[in-house]
């Protein structure tokens, strides 16, 4: 069996908690940011800046949003007329960004020559006249901070009339372990830790399905399911009406405490991936529900704590496109390393020795390394 092993190219990380600082800073002196960056026509309301788009220089002086005040975040901003964010991301230093790309490579649309993430940190250091290194957040903050924020991404959910099932009423309702995954070599115990059966009820959505609960980070509420048939039933695989698939990452309510320790995430496909790391003995990965990963789903690896993120996707087009994706969304702000499978089309078919063997190692190599 053969493992390639990818090195993506290097690129200047920044502690997320750090970059928070410095942007909380730059806010707290927006005008002063402002008249930097040569904006004058502007109109500031109680948490807002309303005025032009100034990077891709619009007319319309009410279309671009700065809000530049904020409990919990501050410096999100909105292009409501050509989606300038998107682009350069919704962020102080995304504003930054976009404006020093127009200003030095004459920016006007997409594809253009941009000024590179790095350089837009280097002006928002130099305008706090601070070190970044010198931007300690302390445990306790950044605890904080993640509650916080967590408690902010949920609330949609927590707002919704949808009635809630608990973990309990799962278990009640499915035959574990299910045999249709005990059959593709799944161990019981990890079937069970991850309550996976088979719905029996021909009243129930999921009837003649292995079903694979996926949980609130708290691992208390069932926020959607994922059903395989087992008697060749279409689809073969399906998601429960209404749940958001790309909002979720599954394992996080098993994973966010180990990746909070070693600040390493692991990102798969399937949770089937999932469960044969965990027979391995490796605890901090996430499955993405295929093959990109959305910006909710980056949102959760966002307040995880994560600084490194591990890629092991199928051994298929689909696979090569996620690690793309994934790359492309995260390579600034974290550092990536890819390990590509051949022989085998995913995690799942190896056997869990196989993964200790081979796999196991690699990832040790890479959490332990110096990114």
């Amino acid at each position: 069996m053969t493992i390639t092993m990818k090195q993506t190219k290097k690129y200047r990380s920044y502690d997320q908690y750090q970059l928070k600082a410095l942007s909380d800073m730059i806010c707290d002196d927006i005008d002063r940011l402002l008249a930097t960056l040569g904006i004058e026509d502007y109109r500031m309301l109680d948490k807002m800046i309303v005025m032009s788009c100034p990077i891709h220089g619009g007319d319309n002086n009410s279309a671009f949003n700065l809000y530049h005040k904020g409990d919990t975040y501050c410096g999100n901003w909105k292009c409501r007329t050509h989606q300038c964010e998107e682009i350069f991301r919704p962020s102080i230093i995304g504003l930054i960004r976009g404006c020093l790309s127009k200003d030095k490579c004459g920016w006007t649309k997409n594809g253009d020559q941009m000024v590179s993430f790095a350089d837009a940190v280097d002006f928002a250091i130099k305008f706090t006249n601070k070190n970044i290194k010198d931007l300690k957040v302390s445990k306790k903050q950044k605890e904080k901070n993640t509650f916080i924020n967590t408690i902010n991404y949920l609330n949609p959910t927590q707002t919704s009339s949808k009635p809630t099932i608990c973990r309990h009423q799962v278990q009640q309702a499915l035959q574990i372990p299910s045999q249709y995954f005990l059959s593709r070599n799944y161990l019981k115990e990890t079937l069970v830790k991850y309550d996976v059966g088979e719905c029996l009820n021909p009243n129930r959505e999921m009837y003649n399905r292995a079903v694979v609960p996926i949980y609130d980070i708290n691992h208390n509420t069932v926020v959607g399911c994922s059903g395989r048939s087992i008697n060749g039933g279409w689809p073969k695989w399906k998601h429960n009406d209404g749940f958001k698939a790309e909002e979720h990452l599954y394992n996080f309510w098993y994973a966010k405490d180990i990746i909070k320790d070693n600040q390493t995430a692991i990102l798969v496909e399937s949770p089937g991936n999932v469960w044969r790391l965990e027979e391995a003995g490796i605890h901090n990965s996430l499955a993405i529900f295929g093959s990109s990963l959305k910006d909710k789903q980056k949102m959760l690896l966002d307040i995880s704590g994560a600084m490194n993120i591990i890629t092991i996707m199928d051994n298929d087009e689909a696979g090569r496109a996620a690690e793309a994706n994934i790359f492309k969304k995260c390579h600034r702000t974290y550092n990536i390393k890819h390990i590509q499978i051949e022989e085998y089309s995913d995690l799942g078919e190896m056997s869990t020795q196989q993964v200790v063997d081979i796999i196991k190692p690699i990832i040790e190599k890479y959490s332990q390394c110096s990114y």
